[in-house]
C-alpha cells in the first residue's frame, strides 16, 4: 500500500512540475513577444494602451509594448487570436504600471518617471503558476 501511495504522490508532483514548466515557458514567450515591439507606437501619437484598431485579444494588431496592458489571454492563443491546442486550461494576463524610479513598488501618479514595470501572470484553472516581472525605461 505504501508503494502505491508513493507512486501516486510522485505522479502528482511530476504533473505539477510539468505544469509550472509550461506556465514559465508561456510567460517567457509572451515577454519576448512584448520586447520585440517598439517602446512607442510607430504610426500614432504616443498614448498609453491600445490605439484605435488594436483589437483586444488579437495580438497581431498590437504594435508597441504598452498595447499589451490589460491583455487577458484566456485560453492561451497564438498571435492571431486562435486558441493553442492543449493550453485550454491555461491563461495569461499582462499588467503594465508606470512606477517611481526610486521605489518601484509605488505607482508614478505624476507621470514624471521613465520607468515601467511589466508583469505577465500565467494561471492554470485559475491558480497562478508563474509570474514574470521586469522593468523597462521609456526614451
Amino acid at each position: 500500500m505504501g508503494m502505491v501511495q508513493s507512486a501516486n504522490s510522485l505522479a502528482i508532483e511530476t504533473r505539477f512540475a510539468q505544469d509550472r514548466l509550461i506556465a514559465s515557458t508561456l510567460a517567457v514567450d509572451l515577454r519576448e513577444e512584448i520586447l520585440s515591439k517598439p517602446r512607442q507606437d510607430p504610426d500614432q501619437p504616443a498614448i498609453f494602451g491600445r490605439e484605435p484598431g488594436e483589437y483586444r485579444n488579437i495580438r497581431l494588431y498590437l504594435d508597441d509594448r504598452d498595447d499589451y496592458d490589460g491583455l487577458e489571454d484566456n485560453p492561451v492563443t497564438d498571435i492571431k487570436g486562435n486558441p493553442v491546442p492543449g493550453m485550454e486550461r491555461f491563461s495569461r494576463r499582462v499588467q503594465i504600471r508606470h512606477v517611481l524610479e526610486d521605489d518601484t513598488s509605488k505607482n508614478d501618479e505624476k507621470g514624471t518617471s521613465r520607468l515601467w514595470q511589466y508583469t505577465v501572470t500565467v494561471s492554470k484553472d485559475g491558480k497562478e503558476m508563474s509570474r514574470l516581472e521586469w522593468l523597462d525605461s521609456r526614451p
